[in-house]
């Protein structure tokens, strides 16, 4: 066990961190695309249709709430539907690209891990990046771990809180999450197996959004480790001439051929990142929505409620939930963002000069396609901190004014 946590210290080689909560989640499922992503393992498909029938039966419980007017149970049966309706989505589509994701990642790797990017601090800002990385991904899994577990317990807990209290009267069994069930699956003696698989499904959500999301935002760091190594690399190229005033031809044509590899590797990134965003627009625009609707769901549940501080702290809950979910793409796009506009300063810093005219073009097509962010933006919308940071304050402005009029 000790070995699948070896991420978590501190003095482990690149290899070790690169990609290692993401394959952690979705080998568990058998969502990891592999090699070559030809095959799909059975447990994938056992997982979906698992899913399916969670979904399903959830929403419509939910439905079955509202048609009832029982507003509170409505919601809290919607909100968890929703999250897991996105998920099996999420999963539909790592099936669709699954032989994409294996590309782009052993593309990935095979920049990642080029021999001749081995100085030093190249090293290090892979390693910073790999390390951050699989620390920031591993407390979202963990966390919904822990919270899934929760929820999974709490009825054993009441059952034996309620039997150590002598209060056999109040003894009542029921599910973690509410799902529509036949009554023959509730009662003897097929509820433990029912229970049992009402828990199953709360974890299969779990992994997948530790694995599926996990694998957007480690894509994005090592693409923002890969445009930082490459300004390690122009600063190093001209680092032997800075106090130069003219270079020889010998020294100008090794410089060139230096620059025109750093063009190449640079276009090779864009296009990396490019192909990436396609194959997750639709998953990234999916988890906005699904972040929305459980916002919106606990604006209803607060006008609803009143001053029923229980019920708003949990829907308040939801939210941060939601919050921290849309936290890891758009820390993600950020960094890509921000890393990619770093090569035309460094650039720029460096002594281009001393190039001459007809070899300044490459310097300056590197600085113009550079001066762009590279973004990670889909329909509507561009995952960022700024973004992030403007549903934040919206959030607290309806918060504020559903508050005002009660």
């Amino acid at each position: 066990m000790s070995e699948w946590y070896r991420f978590l210290k501190r003095d482990q080689e690149l290899d070790v961190y690169f990609f290692a909560v993401p394959r952690l989640s979705l080998d568990i499922m058998g969502y990891w695309p592999g090699r070559t992503g030809d095959t799909w393992p059975w447990r994938s498909l056992i997982h979906f249709a698992i899913l399916s029938i969670g979904v399903a039966t959830e929403l419509h419980a939910g439905m079955r709430f509202l048609d009832g007017q029982q507003i509170t149970m409505a919601l809290e049966t919607l909100c968890p539907a929703g999250t897991s309706a996105v998920t099996l989505l999420k999963m539909f589509l790592m099936l669709r690209f699954r032989r994409d994701l294996s590309i782009m990642w052993n593309r990935l790797r095979a920049l990642l891990f080029d021999p001749k990017w081995e100085r030093p601090e190249q090293r290090d800002i892979r390693l910073r990046y790999s390390a951050m990385a699989a620390r920031i991904n591993f407390w979202p899994l963990s966390a919904g771990f822990f919270t899934c577990t929760t929820y999974n317990l709490n009825p054993i807990l009441i059952a034996i809180i309620l039997y150590l209290q002598n209060r056999y009267e109040d003894f009542v069994w029921f599910t973690p999450f509410n799902m529509t069930m036949p009554k023959v699956l509730l009662s003897y003696p097929f509820f433990p197996l029912t229970y049992v698989f009402i828990a199953y499904t709360g974890y299969v959500t779990i992994f997948m959004f530790g694995g599926c999301d996990g694998f957007y935002f480690e894509f994005c760091a090592h693409l923002s480790a890969l445009f930082e190594v490459l300004q390690a690399e122009i600063e190093s190229m001209f680092r032997p001439y800075t106090d130069h005033l003219e270079l020889s031809p010998v020294q100008l044509y090794t410089l060139e051929q230096k620059m025109r590899s750093v063009i190449i590797r640079h276009n090779a990134i864009i296009d990396l990142t490019r192909f990436f965003r396609d194959r997750y627009t639709i998953i990234t625009l999916a988890h906005f929505v699904s972040a929305a609707m459980v916002i919106g769901f606990s604006m209803v549940n607060l006008l609803t409620l009143g001053n029923n501080g229980l019920g708003a702290l949990l829907y308040v809950a939801y939210t941060v939930a939601a919050l921290s979910q849309l936290l890891v793409y758009c820390y993600g796009g950020t960094l890509v963002a921000e890393s990619s506009t770093g090569l035309c300063r460094i650039m720029f810093a460096c002594p281009w000069q001393l190039f001459r005219p007809q070899q300044r073009r490459l310097v300056q097509l590197l600085i113009l396609r550079s001066q762009r962010p590279v973004s990670m933006a889909v329909p509507f919308f561009s995952p960022s901190l700024a973004t992030f940071a403007a549903i934040l304050q919206t959030s607290g402005s309806i918060i504020a004014l559903v508050k005002s009029f009660q």
